[in-house]
């Protein structure tokens, strides 16, 4: 895991974040079941990592990890595949780029007490 990188606390607030943002968005969109999948899949994997801002600690930051990049290319096929309208298929994309960028440049390993 990364030694350096964003903490993982903002890393999960962030999650929120965006998470808030595409139920926003869904809600304006004529069709909304793909980015509310993809936003309560976001909203599940932050929840339930060992974290600070996690509400139930049931994984750890590793599997965290793997499930990041597996939401970022469920977003990315669902923008290809499903016939969505362009506000979310747009969502989607944003989505899955701030998500690898913020996956990318966050450090995952636990602080030493």
């Amino acid at each position: 895991m990364a030694t350096q990188g964003r903490a993982f606390w903002l890393h999960q607030l962030v999650e929120y974040g965006i998470a808030a943002g595409l139920i926003m968005m869904s809600a304006q969109s004529t069709t909304p079941a793909v980015p509310v999948i993809v936003c309560l899949a976001l909203l599940a994997n932050a929840a339930i990592t060992h974290g600070p801002l996690s509400a139930f600690k049931w994984i750890d930051r590793r599997i965290h990890r793997i499930l990041d990049w597996v939401i970022i290319a469920v977003a990315l096929v669902g923008a290809i595949v499903f016939d969505l309208d362009s506000r979310g298929r747009l969502a989607l994309i944003a989505l899955a780029t701030v998500m690898a960028v913020v996956t990318l440049g966050t450090n995952f390993a636990k602080r030493q007490r």
